[in-house]
């Protein structure tokens, strides 16, 4: 069987993964199996010519599944184990990854060193055993080689990253509220300032996810499981604003929108006020209204850069769907909430308008969801998001809807991200594509948990959190950049 030319990074090489250029790489060059001889699709045609599997000769562990050792790629390399690969797949953020659980870690490889590395391709037909044996050897040096000097790099620059995490607050506040000022005049400019900055991507996500957490964002965003947290709730969330996704008095400048359309006798300014002074915490500006008249014409002033919607039984104007569209298409940002129908209906109305997808449902939860990796579309769990930093177990709400897609093509517009206990959808979010004007979404199908047991697992910083995320910081830094 003819081989394709083995790969110089072998096992460690970023390219077959890439969505960009894994087709064209992987069609010119090959790279050993994680499972080496023990691969199940040895004697597939396609899979074999893609993938090497020589012996991988070394000894089964002694502990196997129940070894402490599974997360570290060396020992991975130098022990069998039942069911699981013998090499790990390269992280595409190598050692800048945030994603420190164990299911994470046993998968994915982040540039430690391996001292005895033996990897071998398949030789290819019709050459000399000893000149391939060469050749092969001195392509997997050339390629670890290759790949140590990439990962020292990096090192250097991660090193440089985390001194840069534990500079002085002074400076840290300095370079904050010099970008902020950039970023706020960028947003007064003009209209088109105002939409623009929702679109583009990074050139560099490494340094502006770096410039994000030093000056938005803490150290621990995108981490629901913060192993070195010392403190804890009842609910094993760790305890302290440092584990939110939000760095406190962050967001001054950034203004949030309270559409209250769902009233009643507990849910009244009081209990409103819980949220609010919470998110004034991270510095937002809140404005609180209660009917859709006043919604509409402080949406038209264009001085907020997100709006909650919480939904009642019915629309009162029948031009609010079309103002709440014309916020959203501009680039505003929306936290839309429902409750257990009837309460859906301006959530309902907006998405259906927007992507064809309905709100429906009256399920009484009342239960904890709990994080796991890609556990987004699991019953009574969520997944890694944004959202959910600083957050292992999380309220789902008294009573739940959940969204009804109506065709494949509208199931694709949002990413569910929870999925409450009834198995069905309880949040997502809409983030647009880099060419749109469009804002970001978040979608709550329970609002109970706004004012009915707010001291609850995760809800507090939960409903901070997504507000912080939906400004949607990455593409107006990445617009102030383009300035």
């Amino acid at each position: 069987m003819e081989h394709l030319i083995p790969c110089k990074d072998s096992i460690y090489c970023f390219d077959q993964y890439s969505p960009e250029k894994s087709l064209s790489h992987n069609q010119t060059y090959s790279h050993p199996c994680c499972f080496s001889e023990l691969c199940r699709n040895i004697h597939d045609i396609p899979h074999s010519i893609q993938f090497t599997h020589n012996k991988h000769d070394v000894p089964q562990c002694k502990d196997d599944m129940n070894c402490s050792n599974l997360t570290d790629p060396a020992h991975r390399s130098s022990y069998r184990h039942t069911d699981l690969p013998d090499y790990l797949v390269p992280c595409s953020n190598q050692q800048q990854c945030r994603n420190f659980t164990s299911e994470h870690r046993k998968k994915h490889f982040h540039g430690e060193k391996i001292d005895t590395l033996t990897i071998n391709q398949n030789t290819s037909k019709g050459k000399n055993k000893l000149e391939n044996k060469c050749v092969h050897n001195s392509i997997i040096t050339l390629g670890t080689s290759q790949i140590k000097v990439n990962f020292a790099s990096r090192k250097t620059k991660n090193q440089s990253q985390q001194d840069h995490f534990h500079s002085s607050e002074p400076d840290c506040i300095a370079k904050r509220t010099r970008l902020q000022q950039k970023l706020r005049a960028n947003k007064s400019s003009s209209a088109l300032n105002e939409q623009s900055s929702h679109v583009g991507l990074f050139e560099n996500e490494e340094t502006n996810r770096k410039d994000l957490l030093a000056t938005f964002y803490t150290e621990v965003a995108g981490r629901s499981s913060i192993i070195e947290a010392t403190d804890r709730d009842q609910y094993y969330n760790p305890t302290g604003r440092i584990y939110d996704l939000g760095r406190d008095d962050a967001f001054n400048g950034y203004s949030i929108l309270i559409a209250q359309f769902y009233i009643d006798s507990q849910f009244n300014d009081t209990a409103m006020k819980v949220p609010i002074d919470a998110l004034k915490v991270k510095g937002f500006q809140v404005i609180h209204v209660k009917t859709e008249d006043e919604c509409i014409t402080q949406m038209a002033s264009n001085r907020y850069d997100i709006v909650w919607i919480i939904s009642t039984s019915q629309i009162q104007n029948p031009s609010f769907i079309s103002a709440l569209t014309k916020y959203h298409s501009s680039g505003g940002a929306i936290f839309l909430f429902a409750d257990n129908a009837p309460y859906v209906c301006h959530v309902s109305e907006f998405l259906k308008t927007k992507f064809g997808i309905t709100v429906e449902g009256n399920y009484y939860g009342d239960k904890t969801l709990a994080y796991k990796e890609n556990g987004h579309q699991k019953t009574g769990h969520f997944g890694q998001h944004d959202i959910f930093t600083g957050i292992e177990n999380l309220y789902e709400g008294v009573t739940i809807c959940h969204p009804v897609f109506s065709t494949p093509a509208s199931r694709t517009k949002f990413t569910v991200i929870a999925t409450a206990t009834d198995g069905n959808a309880s949040i997502a979010v809409y983030d647009p594509p880099a060419t749109s004007t469009e804002g970001r979404l978040c979608l709550d199908c329970g609002f109970t948990k706004l004012y009915i047991k707010w001291d609850s697992a995760g809800t507090a910083r939960y409903i901070v959190n997504a507000s912080c995320w939906l400004l949607g910081m990455e593409k107006r830094m990445k617009q102030n950049r383009l300035n």
